[in-house]
């Protein structure tokens, strides 16, 4: 009685986390391409969502793919490459168009389009219009924020997941050299903020 009690501060909600690891997302007021931005509460239950269904629950799992996609897409305003503008290249974690074609046909609903459009072609032989109309399947809001996920389960080698379950920076460049990036400060700011904002 009479005395102070310390309480650790409660979790943050998942909207308060997304906020916190990419700032820019509280509005697409300013968004060079609008139709392309989502705001972080927008953006939040489709990652909930592409999370889950790919199994990702590791707290440092999720801050190292938040972080990434939050860095690639400008806080959430691209979901295709601008800068320089690479055709075909794009989804919330700027996917390259062999692996934007691979998720194609891994989804039921886009598949066959996607088939239709390789024709048994590798991506690196398609047209740079068969690479945007690849893209175009992949890269709005249904797809484009699950990408990250699956290129992690389907890309990345299991000792990366080890190193990435582990956390650390260790383990976040070795997520980094499983999608062929390097570190940088203003990349690690990104998973820092994420750290963080997941109590790491």
């Amino acid at each position: 009685k009479g005395g102070l009690t310390l309480r650790r501060p409660p979790p943050q909600t998942a909207l308060a986390q997304l906020l916190s690891i990419a700032p820019a997302s509280s509005t697409c007021a300013s968004a060079p391409f609008p139709d392309e931005c989502r705001t972080a509460a927008q953006a939040g239950p489709a990652l909930i969502t592409s999370m889950a269904a790919n199994s990702i629950y590791a707290p440092p799992e999720l801050a190292a793919l938040l972080a990434l996609i939050a860095f690639e897409s400008g806080d959430f305003k691209y979901a295709r490459n601008h800068y320089p503008g690479r055709p075909g290249q794009g989804t919330r974690n700027m996917q390259m168009p062999n692996f934007n074609l691979a998720y194609a046909l891994s989804l039921d609903k886009v598949k066959d389009a996607a088939t239709k459009i390789a024709a048994g072609r590798a991506a690196d032989a398609l047209s740079d219009a068969e690479k945007d109309q690849i893209l175009d399947l992949v890269a709005g809001d249904e797809f484009g924020w699950g990408s990250a996920a699956w290129f992690y389960n389907t890309e990345c080698k299991a000792d990366v997941h080890t190193a990435v379950q582990a956390g650390g920076r260790t383990g976040w460049e070795a997520y980094l050299g499983c999608v062929g990036v390097s570190s940088s400060a203003e990349r690690d700011a990104y998973w820092e903020r994420a750290t963080a904002a997941f109590g790491l």
